[in-house]
């Protein structure tokens, strides 16, 4: 499932490293970064960043969103301070939270060619961090919920030539073109990988608004 998520061009992917400036962390300086929730009790948790950093709030300016264990966000933050001096730990005042969309790679087949769609899409951005490939993407609609998938044909199993050919499928339930929207999803790659073997290639392939196919080809490192 998909959820409709117009970000604001304050909110573009710019994702920043944790870096003092000068020997202090300034209130007015913003980062915004991708990760997980790592989630102690109700009220109370952390976030693991994409690159290893963790993040342990002490201010929240979101108390109403909810945090559930292993949840996908983006955060807006404020770093305050280091914790016990370390270079990957960090205090921090949380700005803002967004769910992000976290979805296994699904196998293609007969049985959900159709259901799965194969509407347009227009990818604006894609990329790897670790095991995840993150997918920032625009579409056509407004009124209902779309769904988003990555698709691997049942054919190209283990043991088949690289790269691994996987689908972006878009599926708009027919809902009318009202407006531009945009969002993120994030898929686990963990599926393609093959025992015995620490790396293997793969490409996305989607089609946009005026038919063209788009490639992304990448080598996933595990």
């Amino acid at each position: 499932m998909l959820f409709a998520l117009l970000l604001s061009a304050s909110l573009a992917l710019t994702l920043f490293s944790c870096e003092k400036d000068e020997d202090y962390y300034s209130l007015g300086d913003v980062w915004i970064s991708m990760g997980f929730i790592d989630q102690a009790n109700e009220g109370s948790f952390s976030i693991r960043l994409d690159n290893g950093d963790t993040l342990v709030p002490v201010s929240n300016a979101v108390p109403y969103f909810k945090t559930e264990n292993n949840q996908r966000i983006m955060v807006n933050y404020t770093i305050l301070d280091e914790v016990n001096q370390s270079t990957k730990k960090f205090y921090v005042k949380v700005n803002n939270l967004y769910e992000i969309l976290y979805k296994d790679i699904i196998e293609l087949t007969a049985l959900n060619n159709d259901s799965i769609g194969n509407d347009p899409v227009h990818i604006v951005d894609i990329w790897k961090s670790g095991s995840i490939l993150n997918v920032e993407f625009s579409f056509l609609g407004g009124g209902i919920t779309h769904y988003i998938n990555l698709a691997k044909p049942a054919e190209n199993s283990v043991g088949q030539s690289e790269p691994i050919e996987l689908e972006l499928r878009h599926n708009a339930r027919n809902d009318p073109f009202q407006y531009q929207l945009r969002s993120i999803v994030s898929f686990d790659l963990k599926s393609i990988e093959i025992i015995g073997r620490d790396s293997i290639q793969f490409k996305v392939i989607s089609t946009d608004y005026g038919g063209n196919k788009h490639t992304f080809s990448s080598t996933y490192k595990y």
